[in-house]
């Protein structure tokens, strides 16, 4: 398992985006792993954020990202707020060692059904196995919280003795 320390550097995947209309070019820390999320009727394929990592302030509110946890993503077509140029390894600054997705507190209705979606979804996984410690949706590399593995990239919480996706 990788381990990062808080306040050091590390070389990441980074979505590299320029944003409408200013021209500014930023570097998002991502999961280096392009997907869509039709099972949810999340069709556009993206990246999801690794919010460990150092953003720019302006980035973080953007993309509602200052503890770390967001709901947003890189989509690398179809943005109405940056163009996606490429993904480029940077060196950032990890900020802190938890990350992942955060579901809206006061979801709206469209929001909402998105959500019975989502857990529909993960009720599937229920009982399946981490190997490795790797979540077992797209082999992500789990991340230690709370006494559990969890899924930085959708969320699937696993038992860290057992391995096995917990409801």
């Amino acid at each position: 398992m990788e381990e990062f320390q808080v306040g050091e550097y590390y070389w990441r995947p980074c979505a590299e985006i320029m944003t409408i209309p200013d021209g500014r070019i930023y570097y998002i820390p991502i999961f280096d792993h392009l997907h869509s999320d039709v099972q949810f009727d999340f069709r556009d394929e993206h990246y999801h954020i690794d919010g460990r990592f150092e953003m720019e302030p302006r980035m973080k509110q953007q993309f509602n990202c200052w503890d770390g946890y967001t709901a947003a993503v890189i989509v690398p077509e179809h943005s109405s707020s940056y163009s996606f140029l490429s993904i480029a390894s940077t060196k950032v600054k990890c900020e802190r060692t938890q990350t992942g997705l955060k579901l809206p507190d006061c979801p709206n209705e469209k929001q909402l059904l998105k959500i019975e979606k989502y857990h529909s979804w993960y009720r599937t996984y229920i009982g399946k196995s981490c190997e490795g410690k790797r979540c077992p949706h797209f082999s992500t590399e789990m991340l230690e919280k709370g006494g559990y593995l969890v899924c930085p990239m959708h969320g699937l919480t696993a038992d860290i003795k057992s391995l096995l996706i917990i409801d």
